[in-house]
């Protein structure tokens, strides 16, 4: 059986356990349903068998009473039409109890009643009869016998019916316990049903979280392992569904890697070895030399083409990684649990890491096969620093290193390619807080300089990013920018890497035409400078529009207007801004926003896309259009990919989903100055 259910896929897993709940659910309904039945029948025969008969009893009991005193009046009275009225309703009174004896009677007399009825009825008859005996009597005779057999009979009468009611109610209590039992069989049955669905669901969702967390874990913990170099590494299959074939597809995928490194390191060997040849026999074998660096030219050629066909393929079982990992994190397949969360987590950034890994030497493949093109544009130099230093706060932020960036009132546009430029920026940030001290500092400085260019003067923007991290030996220099290579094995150890960053950061500044440096002492820190070349036209240096830069002395806190998809978004961002350097007040929808924004002129104004009654792009539009409202600086935050419809109408920061505190605060920092 479990060898069964680990075959199946995950999406029958989840339809098996559901109908296996549905069918406990519907055993229990029916045998609630039965139960219910019975006890509504027994509910009509106690209504039928004794409300009934109770009601019948005690009517010929209050009619017989009526009869009773009507005899006494007619026989103490003198007066002709009065006894004649009462001679008439002793007849109605008889014939309502021969009716209700009758009506008594054809409800079903039980066995143990028929004694007492028959008792009942003759005493009642008995009675009649002394009726009609004294119809042509005197008072005082009448009297004389009403008084005694009359009222022996009427009290032997009356005991008989009050023993039958006894009866009857005895009768309806039993039945009432009947009903009370049948009611706890029903309570008990369904407990039983609810605890044993209980016990069934735990089981069934036991055995199902374990078929999908335990091979997880395995390909996690792989993972890891191939990360740290262990490239023999393999997953065992557990299962055979989509887990089961992302095993074996990562299994593929490390194969593919050993491989790969076999090759390439088998390949070094051979050429190191046919150059020490070459090198030898210099003197004699010049032409034999040419002809061997053609072929390690060729051979390097082929290299960078085994890299990008080997990568290429890489990204398809990792794009499986990332993509069912990404599915888990969401849900699609049923909640996670705290520690399954986590696991899923782990396997999503150590595939994530790998991708990342890849993409470096598909950019170092494409720009030594000069297929890598630039897509020059012109951006601010502090909008973009702002975003790259806010993506590694976080990271900074764990082992406190400060970050520091030098700002001014008007930030300069350069004249670049903004991704290939942000990830330049992002390799040098990484590595100054990734080799820097605990408790150090990282500073982004930048000027404009000029160089002599014929008649005219070249401008270049030069960057230099400063840490205080452990530095570099002067004969380490050499490698730094060599793929592959870092400056000793045991930094390798305590830092990890590949090697490639740097030499990536290269290629990419090389491809601006621009240059790169390192001045660096061991144990004092390093600068990295780039230098980037932006022609012979003059540098814009556009003043910065609205309240970017908050003036000194501010007594009252900024006010930030927050307007987001939903009140639990709201509620997030004034609990991340809350307590710290601003105010905050909320919007709840885009025509809210809009009417808040004119009569509060908030500092800044925090919103999202998906508005009710209002949609976020027309409400920004609105915002920019009024005189009043323009110089309110926008940060949108949305889960769209629309940054640049974003910035087209007049947001200063686009950030997207899932929101990055310490990115937010730095945006709202920088406007507060």
């Amino acid at each position: 059986m479990k060898r069964l259910f680990n075959s199946l896929s995950i999406s029958n897993k989840l339809a098996v356990v559901f109908l296996l709940l549905l069918f406990m659910m519907g055993v229990g309904g029916l045998v609630g349903l039965y139960n219910a039945g019975q006890l509504a029948n027994l509910t009509r025969r106690l209504y039928s068998d004794s409300y009934k008969r109770g009601e019948t009893l005690t009517a010929v009991e209050n009619e017989f009473l009526s009869a009773r005193q009507e005899l006494f009046l007619h026989t103490i009275t003198s007066d002709v039409a009065s006894k004649a009225y009462l001679e008439g309703s002793i007849g109605e009174h008889k014939s309502k109890i021969d009716r209700l004896l009758n009506e008594y009677k054809a409800l079903g007399i039980k066995s143990g009643h028929a004694r007492l009825f028959e008792e009942l009825h003759t005493h009642i008859e008995l009675y009649w009869s002394i009726h009609s005996r004294i119809g042509g009597r005197t008072r005082d005779e009448a009297l004389s016998i009403i008084r005694t057999e009359g009222n022996k009979t009427f009290t032997e009468a009356i005991n008989a019916l009050k023993h039958l009611i006894k009866e009857e109610r005895d009768t309806a209590f039993t039945a009432y316990q009947k009903s009370d039992f049948f009611a706890s069989v029903i309570i008990a049955v369904t407990l039983a049903f609810t605890l044993l669905a209980i016990i069934t669901a735990g089981g069934l969702w036991f055995a199902l979280t374990r078929s999908i967390v335990r091979p997880i874990l395995s390909i996690e913990e792989s993972a890891k392992k191939i990360g740290q170099g262990d490239l023999k590494e393999r997953v065992p299959v557990m299962t055979d569904d989509e887990i089961g074939n992302l095993a074996i597809e990562f299994n593929k995928m490390a194969v593919s890697i050993e491989n790969y490194y076999a090759t390439l390191e088998k390949k070094v060997e051979e050429r190191t070895e046919a150059l020490k040849v070459t090198n030898e026999e210099l003197s004699t074998k010049k032409q034999e030399l040419e002809t061997a660096n053609l072929e390690l030219l060729e051979a390097n050629r082929m290299k960078s083409q085994f890299l990008a066909n080997v990568s290429h393929e890489l990204r398809t079982p990792l794009n499986s990684i990332i993509g069912f990992s990404e599915l888990l994190q969401e849900k699609a397949f049923g909640d996670l649990n705290e520690r399954q969360h986590q696991y899923v987590e782990y396997v999503h950034s150590s595939g994530a890491h790998l991708l990342q890994l890849i993409n470096n030497i598909l950019d170092l493949s494409r720009i030594e096969a000069g297929r890598m093109e630039l897509s020059s544009e012109d951006f601010s130099i502090m909008e973009v620093l702002g975003e790259l230093l806010g993506n590694v706060r976080p990271m900074a932020h764990e082992r406190n290193i400060s970050l520091e960036c030098k700002t001014v009132p008007a930030s300069p546009k350069i004249h670049a390619d903004r991704a290939k430029f942000k990830q330049i920026m992002t390799n040098l940030l990484s590595n100054a807080v990734k080799f820097n001290n605990d408790g150090g500092r990282v500073t982004v400085d930048w000027d404009i300089s000029e160089e002599p260019l014929g008649m005219k003067m070249e401008r270049f923007v030069v960057f230099r990013i400063m840490d205080t991290g452990i530095g570099i030996k002067e004969d380490d220099k050499g490698k730094l920018f060599k793929e592959f290579e870092q400056i000793d094995s045991s930094i390798t150890r305590e830092y990890g890497g590949t090697g490639l960053g740097l030499v990536l950061t290269k290629r990419l500044v090389e491809l601006h035409k621009g240059s790169i440096r390192v001045e660096s002492e061991p144990g004092k820190g390093s600068t990295f400078f780039v230098k980037l070349p932006q022609g012979t036209e003059e540098i814009d240096l556009p003043v910065m529009t609205g309240r970017v830069y908050a003036p000194q002395g501010r007594v009252k806190k900024p006010l930030v207007l927050i307007a987001s998809e939903s009140q639990d978004i709201n509620h997030l961002l004034e609990i991340y801004l809350a307590g710290g350097a601003y105010e905050v007040f909320t919007a709840s929808d885009g025509l809210d926003l809009l009417r808040k924004a004119q009569e509060q002129k908030p500092f800044a104004i925090i919103m999202g896309i998906a508005l009710p009654k209002k949609d976020g792009w027309e409400a920004l539009k609105e915002l920019k259009d009024s005189p009043e409202t323009s110089s309110i600086p926008v940060v949108v935050i949305s889960s769209l990919d629309k940054k640049e419809m974003g910035y087209a109408l007049g947001a200063i920061e686009y950030m997207e989903k899932p929101i990055n505190r310490e990115r937010l605060l730095s945006v709202l920092d920088k406007l507060n100055g």
